[in-house]
This record gives C-alpha cells, structure tokens and sequence, in this order.
C-alpha cells in the first residue's frame, strides 16, 4: 500500500477511535457529542457569542448545510437561537444562550478529561507532544 494512503487510513482509524471515546462521556454526561461541542465553543469564543453559519461552517471544516443540520437539535435543547439576517437567509447568525454558554463550559471540562485518558491510553507524554506539534503544522 502506498504510504501517504496507509498514513490516512491509520490516522482516519485513530480519529475514529479518539472521538467516539469522547463522544461517549460527553453524551452520558451533557447529552453532546464531540461535533456539538465543537460548535458551542465557536459561538462561546466568537463575539456577542454570535457567528454566521457560512463563518461557523468554515471554521468546522463542514459545510453550511451541515451546520444548519447540526444547529436544529441544539436549538430545539435551547442552548442556541437562530437570528435571522434581514435581507439574506445565508447570513443568518447563530447564537449562544446563557444556557449554551454555561453547557459549553461544562461540557469542555469532561471532553478534555475523557480526550486526556483516550490519548494516555494511546501514547506516551512524548508522543502526545509531537503529534501536536505535527498537527499544528498543519
């Protein structure tokens, strides 16, 4: 197998490992997954904790249509609302409520202790640091 492919499904295989790790502890306890927090944690570092979609999408690294998908349950929970832009539906923001705000703190608080136990699991202290530096290269 070619090694750029073989790398690529190994690190595919480890993300999909690594998440459902902490998508596990995130929905026993909060009710979240991973993607979900990821979202929260946009609006709550954005200003006014407000954010259009197309600009939450891009950040994500999905795409607007996506987002609309994932912001419908979120809003339906309360911990986001929909503010609709005047004249384009496109630029529609997002925005987090003092509910959201105060789950996206919580909930980063168990996602990074259960990421912490998935990756010690997975490498050493050395490893962990690499892989960081790796990443942020990217």
């Amino acid at each position: 197998m070619d090694a750029a492919l073989d790398t690529l499904l190994r690190l595919s295989r480890t993300t999909t490992r690594l998440v459902r790790d902490v998508d596990r502890a995130l929905g026993s306890a909060h009710g979240l997954g991973l993607s979900d927090l990821a979202l929260l944690l946009e609006l709550q570092a954005s200003p006014d904790h407000r954010r259009q979609r197309v600009e939450l999408a891009d950040h994500l690294g999905v795409t607007p249509s996506g987002v609309a998908r994932q912001l419908g349950p979120l809003e339906r929970i309360g911990v986001v609302t929909r503010e609709p832009h005047p004249r384009d539906a496109r630029l529609a923001l997002a925005v987090l409520t003092p509910a959201g705000d105060t789950l996206a703190t919580d909930a980063a608080v168990t996602a990074r202790r259960a990421a912490q136990h998935a990756f010690d699991g997975t490498w050493s202290s050395a490893d962990q640091t690499a892989l960081r530096a790796l990443l942020g290269a990217a």
